[in-house]
């Protein structure tokens, strides 16, 4: 019989120290509950499950000798877990932006929270965001862009300030003809019992007109916008 003094002396209970138990208790006349209590009093956290004992119990009762799992066909565990990660790594490879529920399928039918589970704890993946970046410039561009940063510092160290002023800046923005307004600008101050401010819900203007700005040192010289209607992506003037 299990006791806390043999646990003691052996140090650890093993899985098949708690079958063997559960076969003897069986043999006995105890329950599976019963048998479940007395395991956890010894063994804490390490105890096997109450469904574990209930099929133990269940096999001895049919006439089981052994205590050892009968073999199963197929492969090994060990060997369709390698080969499923094995298959996210490929998968991601081509596409590394597929969900866990895009993966799922490749992965031999695991189910998405195994496939996250394995992705970011075994392989070591994370989902990264993209960072943004002004422009996708080829090393060619980058050169010409250094060649002229570098004539622009030359002609200012030969003519200083005067050069500055020569300077006429270019931009341009999207500016719809009407533009919602956040919930947050709604904001009023009410005691608790007052309603809440109603807001009607109204849709974006699709006409956007192209704002285009020239500046030099003093502020703006010239503006020039045009109007643009998403509707049929027509310039109207």
């Amino acid at each position: 019989m299990l006791d806390k003094a043999s646990a003691g002396a052996s140090g650890t209970v093993t899985v098949e120290d708690q079958i063997l138990y559960i076969k003897t208790e069986t043999l006995r006349g105890k329950n599976p509950t019963e048998i479940h209590s007395a395991l956890c009093e010894v063994c804490g956290e390490e105890t096997v499950d109450s469904g574990t004992v209930s099929r133990w119990d269940t096999r001895f009762c049919e006439g089981r000798v052994t205590i050892i799992d009968d073999p199963r066909p197929g492969r090994p565990k060990t060997s369709t877990y390698e080969r499923s990660m094995k298959l996210m790594v490929d998968f991601l490879a081509q596409d590394r932006r597929a969900t866990c529920k895009e993966v799922s399928p490749q992965a031999t039918g695991i189910s998405p929270t195994p496939v996250f589970r394995i992705l970011t704890k075994k392989i070591a993946k994370k989902r990264n965001l993209c960072q943004l970046v002004p422009h996708c410039l080829t090393a060619e561009k980058k050169q010409k862009r250094l060649e002229n940063a570098k004539l622009l510092k030359q002609i200012f160290n030969a003519e200083d300030q005067p050069f500055l002023f020569r300077i006429v800046a270019i931009d341009e923005t999207w500016v719809r003809d009407f533009e919602l307004e956040l919930k947050s600008h709604s904001n009023e101050w009410r005691s608790p019992t007052s309603p809440c401010p109603k807001k009607f819900r109204r849709a974006q203007s699709k006409v956007k007109q192209m704002m285009i700005f020239a500046y030099d040192h003093r502020g703006i010289i010239m503006t020039e916008n045009s109007m643009w209607n998403k509707c049929d992506s027509s310039v109207l003037s």
